[in-house]
């Protein structure tokens, strides 16, 4: 294993759990990983190949993530390929029944639409796993649910005695339970590393989102882009993307745009000129989510409170991967938090509803929250922190002590004289003294 790991990847130890993981694979045991982003998971289904001389099959469910991986691994001497349908190789396919990869990525589309005689030449030939990737994408507790995955549990009658390796960067303690129940996994090997990144600071602001705060960040993602440092920045629609894209542009920042109605060309150009630092700074939606190797992010930023905790967690997740010091801001405004059915709208059923509610109210929480950042993020994931961080807006800030008994009692009479039917905005800006029309019209 050392020897592998060495020869092909240039490192000379191993990082915590993966020595262990790849023992458990070579040894024939079903594994369920759950790693941060940046602590290797991907070593982990890489080496046994080198190690076997067999083919290891990994499920992701990216193509542009595909089409990276293997240009690496290429780079380093190991055998790769993936199977997908803009493989301009038209003998892939044979080759891999043929077991001339060390590692074979393919689409879950992909793996469930191939016959069974692939399957059986393949393990004829030799396979040592099947790693599924992503594999939270399994569950409808998930915040990247997808129903393509739920069917690859079929592959498990045609690779007999492959152990199967399930690996994702956020999976809470119910994911975890769906995602082994649905991969039909035999006594998994189970590791869940620490969630918690100490060298990333955590903080929120809100925001208007007027002309003149997007001005602001303009002015802020600039002095990181003109030190060199890379800048993703999330927006939760498509508008909004094109507006903050639009504004770089115009101040002259360098910077790249991706969003799911853009072409698959032009997202994988994008996604590109991204990762070569050919762009300092991406806007993006999630659909900018997984497969972004690239260790040296400095600031994520998110536009707008994200639609689940989990997502919130991975996409903040993809700056400082290489242990440097880097930064998460998130800004909000209340209106956000009207968007629960927005994101409800393309649920399956009343499970897969509930899943996306959870989460989205656990994410809003997160906005408003005065005590450590850190220790609430762990404690969804079922961690604990035994002290405040020390590396976020909350345990950072100066706070001072005021008594704000006399404004609340107003407040809450307030909203209580109105039967509680207009929201807080208004209540508010009566007691501002506005003489807005909704306020005049309705004798406040």
């Amino acid at each position: 294993m050392e020897a592998a790991l060495k020869g092909y990847f240039g490192y000379s130890s191993f990082r915590p759990y993966q020595r262990e993981i790849i023992q458990k694979v070579l040894d024939g045991r079903d594994c369920l990983v759950v790693m941060a982003t940046g602590s290797g998971k991907s070593i982990c289904y890489q080496i046994p190949p080198l190690v076997t001389k067999k083919t290891a099959v990994v499920v992701s469910p990216l193509l542009s993530l595909m089409q990276d991986q293997v240009m690496s691994l290429k780079q380093k001497g190991v055998k790769s390929e993936y199977l997908g349908s803009t493989q301009t190789n038209s003998s892939a396919s044979s080759e891999a029944e043929k077991g001339m990869f060390d590692v074979l990525y393919m689409t879950p589309e992909k793996a469930i639409s191939l016959p069974s005689r692939f399957w059986n030449n393949l393990q004829a030939a030799g396979i040592c796993l099947l790693a599924v990737d992503e594999a939270h994408c399994i569950s409808e507790w998930g915040h990247d649910f997808r129903m393509e995955y739920k069917e690859l549990h079929l592959l498990r009658d045609l690779l007999v005695g492959v152990p199967f390796v399930a690996l994702t960067a956020t999976a809470t303690e119910r994911v975890r339970r769906d995602i082994s129940t649905s991969l039909v996994l035999c006594n998994p090997h189970v590791v869940v590393g620490s969630f918690d990144r100490h060298n990333l600071f955590y903080g929120v602001k809100s925001c208007n989102r007027s002309i003149s705060f997007i001005n602001e960040l303009v002015k802020d993602v600039s002095k990181r882009s003109a030190v060199g440092e890379s800048t993703i920045l999330y927006c939760t629609t498509i508008r909004e993307t094109e507006q903050i894209h639009e504004a770089f542009v115009t101040a002259g920042i360098k910077s790249g745009m991706y969003h799911g109605k853009m072409g698959s060309r032009a997202r994988e150009e994008s996604h590109r000129s991204f990762i070569r630092d050919e762009v300092c700074v991406m806007v993006a939606t999630i659909a900018f989510g997984m497969g972004i190797d690239k260790p040296d992010i400095r600031c994520v930023i998110h536009y707008g409170c994200p639609k689940s905790l989990e997502s919130y967690y991975q996409e903040s997740g993809r700056c400082g991967r290489d242990g440097l010091s880097s930064v998460c801001w998130l800004y909000y405004q209340r209106s956000d938090f009207t968007k629960a059915d927005f994101y409800c709208a393309d649920a399956k059923n009343g499970t897969q509803r509930r899943a996306i509610m959870d989460s989205f109210m656990a994410a809003q929480k997160y906005c408003l929250l005065a005590t450590c950042r850190r220790r609430f993020l762990l404690q969804y994931f079922g961690e604990d922190l035994n002290s405040d961080c020390g590396n976020c807006d909350n345990c950072t800030a100066v706070k001072n002590v005021r008594d704000l008994s006399k404004e609340t009692f107003l407040l809450l009479s307030c909203i209580k004289s109105f039967g509680g039917r207009w929201g807080l905005n208004l209540p508010i800006d009566v007691l501002r003294g506005s003489r807005a029309k909704k306020i005049v019209d309705n004798n406040c």
